[in-house]
């Protein structure tokens, strides 16, 4: 389910900062919920440099946006922004300032995942293991 939308000014993100950018995304995703690569789904939408402000001025500001299933402990999703706000920097060389990470969670009850609900907090094991094969 996890959904990941950078928004860049066009020319900020390369296509190979976008595949290092999506490989990270995706180990630290997994490592920190426990969750299949499988699912795990980034779009970059690059938008025209003259349309991106911070601060009443033009900026190279990079936003990603998450969409993840709810239930995770405050401290895991901490440390996913803190991850993620790095990765950004380090890959891309915009100022962490010019970064913002922003989760929004959603009910398992909500989400659909190749014809299948997301399961409840807990009773991810035998979810994954329909998925084992893929």
């Amino acid at each position: 389910m996890p959904f990941y939308q950078c928004i860049a000014p066009i020319g900020v993100i390369t296509a190979e900062m976008k595949q290092e950018i999506v490989d990270e995304i995706t180990r630290i995703h997994c490592e920190a919920t426990g969750g299949l690569p499988l699912f795990v789904q980034v779009q970059f939408d690059e938008v025209n440099p003259e349309n991106v402000f911070q601060n009443r001025k033009l900026s190279s500001a990079i936003r990603l946006h998450v969409r993840m299933r709810a239930g995770r402990p405050a401290e895991v999703r901490h440390q996913m922004m803190m991850d993620y706000t790095n990765l950004l920097s380090r890959v891309t060389a915009v100022p962490i300032v010019d970064i913002m990470i922003g989760i929004v969670e959603t009910s398992y009850e909500n989400v659909m995942e190749s014809g299948q609900r997301l399961p409840p907090p807990g009773d991810e094991e035998s979810w994954k293991a329909k998925f084992a094969n893929m």
